[in-house]
């Protein structure tokens, strides 16, 4: 099957994606001009509707929101002066803007400025990049309320903070978050992480430089991450065990690119994860699950090809922000072996295959898709095996109108006795505790209609969504059974934040268990499944 797969999906890279390539008809009779001049123009939140004596909310938000930098708009852009127009350039400037998540509209237009010059006009759009959110998860007379702030452009220099509480039946904590895309004005991007929830803590740092253009073919980064857990099994939506164990993990890695829309990637890495265990429950019986500590520390190197084509979509998983897509596909192979030169003392050799796309066969149909293999070999014996597929087909019938199918498979083989996977709640079977279904392999289904409203209250556009879930997990001891699957059905409001930079939907869905009496709420800007998972970048 693994196999058959990764042949379907080699198709797909082999063959670009039908939709065209971005036409910039004011742009391309310059196009390999000299620029002598580049003038940046920035926009407030509300600017569009700070006209004909504009309400004093709006003027109100202008003033408390500060405008994006200059330096910092202006440090994005992958032309300068002196260089020649590369409509490619101006292209992947504007995605780098939007994905920066403190940018919406962007514009870059070109006037003539001498014979042979020309100069561009970069105006951009700030979101609002300030959000206080509530957040509600109910099922199964369980809940989870929280209460998280995010600033996404602090002072206007582009970084990211993020503070968030949590409270519950279940589960109490909290996380900070910090990220800073340009450090110290370099091509470095450091994150940071603290979480300290009721079971589970730790902090995590990464500092990374990108390749941030598809011209750019080198890039690099390490992250480091240190975590003490309480992991929990569940049968039935209860707790049957509990264990302890702590984490150190080290990643450190390359990658260099031969090409720019069809690219060839050589990379390699050192993963370091040393895991101990202990007991957390004194005397309870199941204590013989707890496996033995283990240090895996392994080299890899892998080869990646891609056929990549930028689009730009609206209406599909936002209201009408511009929504950055990546077509094409990508084929990606890894090898490595940890062993006790490295300081392991689990000795096996390490394979991962995976395969993503994402077409559009026809204005307003995407189709997405991804397979992932990974396996470890030792004695020649396959193990701790894991097989993630998944695939997405979205018809926009409408503007505002979208009719999304999802499906999701997640297998695993000889894994250790406390490996589980989990179903329920937001995160796929609406109508359901989050922790009611678990067990080794899980199967998924998704049905939704979404659309949105003409209506617009103070630039939140209203929608609405009727969906339909079914799926199910199994334990390693039991036979999959289509019979057994568990479905749910509901509705749901959606709120586009249509100047929101930290979300852009608010959804809240009203879920009902079709095999059982048990309602789901959920509130939150968390989504089950969207065209990003197949973004080709990753």
């Amino acid at each position: 099957m693994m196999r058959i797969n990764i042949l379907f999906m080699s198709i797909i890279v082999l063959y670009p994606p039908a939709a065209e390539s971005f036409i910039y008809d004011d742009l391309e009779p310059f196009r390999g001009r000299i620029i002598e001049k580049i003038n940046i123009v920035r926009r407030n939140v509300f600017d569009s509707e700070m006209q004909n004596d504009p309400p004093f909310y709006y003027r109100w938000a202008n003033s408390l929101h500060i405008i994006t930098r200059e330096n910092v708009v202006r440090r994005e852009l992958l032309f300068g002066i002196g260089d020649s127009l590369d409509i490619q350039q101006v292209i992947e400037t504007e995605r780098n803007l939007r994905a920066a998540g403190f940018i919406g509209e962007i514009d870059i237009g070109v006037i003539p400025a001498s014979d042979s010059g020309i100069e561009l006009i970069v105006t951009t759009t700030d979101l609002w990049t300030t959000k206080v959110e509530i957040y509600l998860d109910v099922a199964g007379g369980n809940y989870t309320t929280g209460l998280a702030f995010t600033e996404a452009n602090l002072l206007g220099l582009g970084k990211y903070i993020q503070a968030l509480g949590q409270i519950g039946n279940d589960q109490d904590g909290y996380a900070a978050y910090y990220i800073d895309n340009r450090l110290l004005g370099s091509r470095l991007a450091l994150s940071f992480a603290h979480v300290n929830f009721t079971y589970s803590r730790g902090i995590s740092l990464s500092l990374a430089r990108p390749q941030y253009s598809l011209a750019v073919p080198f890039g690099a980064g390490m992250a480091l991450e240190a975590t003490e857990e309480r992991p929990r099994l569940f049968s039935g939506g209860e707790e049957f065990f509990r264990y302890h164990q702590e984490k150190r993990i080290i990643i450190a890695g390359a990658t260099y690119t031969f090409g720019r829309n069809q690219r060839l990637s050589i990379n390699g890495a050192y993963n370091l994860d040393k895991t101990d265990y202990a007991v957390e429950l004194q005397g309870h019986p199941l204590n013989s699950m707890i496996p033995p500590d283990e240090t895996i520390s392994y080299p890899t190197v892998g080869v990646s090809i891609a056929s990549i084509k930028y689009d730009i979509a609206r209406f599909v998983d936002a209201a009408g922000n511009p929504e950055d897509l990546s077509l094409g596909g990508a084929l990606k192979f890894t090898f490595g072996r940890s062993d006790v030169p490295f300081g392991a003392d689990y000795i096996a050799n390490y394979q991962a295959a995976s395969a993503r796309f994402l077409l559009c066969p026809r204005n307003g149909v995407y189709v997405g898709g991804s397979d992932k293999v990974i396996w470890w070999s030792r004695s020649g014996q396959a193990e701790r095996i894991r097989h993630q597929s998944e695939l997405s087909f979205y018809y926009k019938p409408a503007a505002m109108h979208l009719l999304a199918i999802h499906g999701l498979a997640d297998f695993a083989w000889r894994q250790k006795p406390t490996y589980q996977v989990i179903l329920g709640g937001g995160n796929g079977l609406r109508g359901y505790s989050y922790h009611e279904l678990a067990g080794n392999r899980l199967a998924l289904g998704n049905i939704e209609y979404r659309f949105y409203t003409p209506i617009t209250i103070l630039t939140v556009r209203l929608g609405a969504a009727a969906f339909f879930d079914i799926g199910n997990v199994w334990r390693r001891s039991q036979d999959i059974d289509p019979g057994e699957l568990k479905s749910g059905v509901g509705l749901g409001l959606r709120f586009g934040l249509t100047k929101s930079s930290t979300a852009r939907v608010v959804s809240l869905d009203f879920a009902k268990a079709l095999s059982k009496d048990e309602f789901f709420i959920g509130f939150g800007t968390a989504s089950p499944f969207n065209l990003k998972n197949f973004d080709l970048n990753d």
